[in-house]
Parts: C-alpha cells; sequence; structure tokens
C-alpha cells in the first residue's frame, strides 16, 4: 500500500490547518460502557434523552466505519482576543452575581469561552475533512471505506479517544486537560481504515487540588468520579435544559448567559497555558451581550445574527428565559 503520508506527514498537515495538537488512537482500546451506563443509570444526563438512545452505537467505532483502524484526535485552540485587548491573567471567579456587567454598566450576559464566534462545529468540520480527503487520496482508500470527520457528533466518545491519543487527560471538572494547552480546546476526530502507530497517553496530573469542585457554585462537579451532574451543571441548564431553570439555581447562575466557565477559569493548567501554549494568544474572551437587546429581540432578527453560532442552541426563547434570571439577579 501506498504511504506517502506517514504518521509525521500527517501531523504536520493537521498542523498546518491550525490544528495545535494531533494524535492517534487504536479504536480497539476504547474502554467498555459499564462507566457510561453508571453514569447514564444516575441520571446525570438530565433530559439529553439522545446519549441513552446512542449507547447501541457507541458499543463500537466499527459500526460507524467497518474495518477502522485508527483514530486522529485533532485540537484546536479557541482563539485569543485582538492583541490590544490581550490579558495574561483569567480573571477572578467573583460568586457576586453580574459582577462583569456591573463593572461594564450594562447589565448584560456572558458567553462562555467556547461558544465566542461562529459555532466551532462549522469550523473544525471543514479542516477534519480536508485532512480526510488527503488521506484517502494518499491511501487510494475506497469510497466504501473512506474516512469519516465528527466533532461532537455520531455518538463518538471524545475524551476518551483524546486519553488514547495523547491529547490529554480527563480532570476533576471532566474536561480535557493539556498540561501546555490546558482545557481551552475544540475537539474533533477522523476515523480511518488507515493502521497508524497510536500515541502514548498523558499521565493524569490533577494531583490533590480540587479547585474545580470546590468552586462549582451548583455542586455539578462529582468528586472522585470525574463527572457532571448535568441536572445541575450551569452550562447544561442555560443551554440544554428546556422549560424553566428551577428557582433553586437561579442565583448560582449568577450573569452566565449561555454555558459557564467556572470550573475552567480557576483550573491551574489554564493559568500555566498562559505562561506555555497560550502565551502569545492570551486567554480566550468572555463574550458580554446586553441584556435589553437580547429581550426586545425577535425571531427573525435572532436567526439571522446568531445562525451560525451555539447562541442558537437554546434558541431565542430559552435565551431570553436566562436573561431574565440574570436581570432578577442584579436587582437582588
Amino acid at each position: 500500500m501506498y504511504s506517502g503520508m506517514d504518521k509525521a506527514k500527517l501531523k504536520a498537515y493537521a498542523k498546518s490547518l491550525g490544528f495545535r495538537l494531533v494524535g492517534l488512537a487504536n479504536p480497539d482500546d476504547l474502554p467498555s460502557l459499564d462507566f457510561y451506563d453508571w453514569w447514564l443509570n444516575q441520571g446525570f444526563a438530565a433530559e439529553m434523552h439522545y446519549l441513552k438512545r446512542q449507547r447501541s452505537r457507541r458499543k463500537s467505532l466499527s459500526q460507524l466505519l467497518p474495518g477502522i483502524q485508527s483514530v486522529i484526535v485533532c485540537a484546536l485552540p479557541f482563539p485569543g482576543p485582538p492583541p490590544e485587548a490581550s490579558d495574561q491573567d483569567l480573571p477572578e471567579v467573583n460568586s457576586e452575581p453580574n459582577s462583569e456587567a456591573n463593572r461594564s454598566g450594562i447589565p448584560s450576559g456572558k458567553v462562555a469561552r467556547y461558544a465566542v464566534g461562529e459555532d466551532y462545529h462549522f469550523v473544525i468540520k471543514a479542516k477534519l475533512e480536508k485532512i480526510a480527503m488527503k488521506l484517502d487520496a494518499e491511501y487510494s482508500v475506497p469510497k466504501k471505506n473512506r474516512s469519516l470527520a465528527y466533532v461532537d457528533t455520531g455518538a463518538i466518545p471524545e475524551r476518551s479517544l483524546g486519553v488514547l491519543a495523547g491529547i490529554g487527560w480527563v480532570g476533576k471538572n471532566a474536561m480535557l486537560i493539556h498540561p501546555e494547552e490546558g482545557s481551552w480546546l475544540w475537539l474533533g476526530e477522523i476515523l480511518t481504515t488507515v493502521k497508524f502507530t497510536p500515541d502514548i497517553p498523558q499521565a493524569d496530573r490533577c494531583g490533590t487540588c480540587r479547585r474545580c469542585i470546590d468552586t462549582c457554585p451548583t455542586n455539578a462537579i462529582q468528586e472522585g468520579t470525574r463527572t457532571i451532574d448535568s441536572r445541575k451543571c450551569i452550562s447544561y441548564l442555560t443551554i440544554e435544559h428546556r422549560g424553566e431553570i428551577p428557582e433553586k439555581y437561579h442565583r448560582a447562575i449568577g450573569d452566565w448567559l449561555l454555558g459557564c466557565d467556572i470550573c475552567q477559569d480557576v483550573c491551574p493548567w489554564n493559568q500555566q497555558s498562559l505562561r506555555k501554549g497560550r502565551k502569545k494568544s492570551g486567554a480566550p474572551i468572555v463574550e458580554q451581550i446586553p441584556l435589553q437587546d437580547l429581550l426586545s429581540m425577535g425571531n427573525n432578527e435572532f436567526n439571522t445574527r446568531y445562525k451560525k453560532r451555539a447562541l442558537s442552541r437554546p434558541k431565542l426563547k430559552g435565551l431570553q428565559r436566562n436573561a431574565k434570571i440574570i436581570e432578577k439577579n442584579q436587582f437582588e
């Protein structure tokens, strides 16, 4: 078989497209579904019923690509702020609701760092497909066996594959963490029938640190299991949850309009990343959206402005629900 794109060339090409980290995993090394089943049985998936429906597809990646030999895991760092706005320190975590909005003088809600700019699914998918097409051409892969690109889709266990591919370890906050890049990373995968030597997993470096656990305002991080109880997680509540958010979580939501970065803001490895992998770019920004703009917005304007952004996920109704909670927090 022609081998014009070996492992080194593959990684070099992926990095030329902007990926900071690239690793190879053996799909046969994936763990069993026992832990996944336990997590589901605890009710930690909340109303994300599709996760239970996906179970049968999670048994083996060969169900997605017969004859699969390797998984290429790519990580793209969240973009940093413009040079003039770069700040080499992560903001202090302030438990006072709407603290950011109070400093700006305009009542606003915060958008988590991963969701700033165009939806990362679109950004990464196009890059992964370029790699897949080049790989298939180099190895003359038949059409029926062509490589497949996934970004948070297809029942792919991304973080488990990221660990196997040496991209990082799963931290106590359930995020994939790299010692120089931290956890400010988007992940994407390519399933391929081309066989590559897998990379070596990273050592777990969380140690005795428990800052993420202690700082989570809703106690969503499950100590000892490196999992999240979605029913309590601000990110889940502000994005995936449909209907009214239980009032007991309103105060904890503070001024988070979409998502939450608290457990990542306090992580020492993200502070470390500002001296290593993110030294030039600085910390990714947290976007502020004025509440009144959102509350007075109609569906047509919303769809025009946010169609290609993660902000469209909870729809206008969900964001306005969140905005009302933030507005109430501000005046309490």
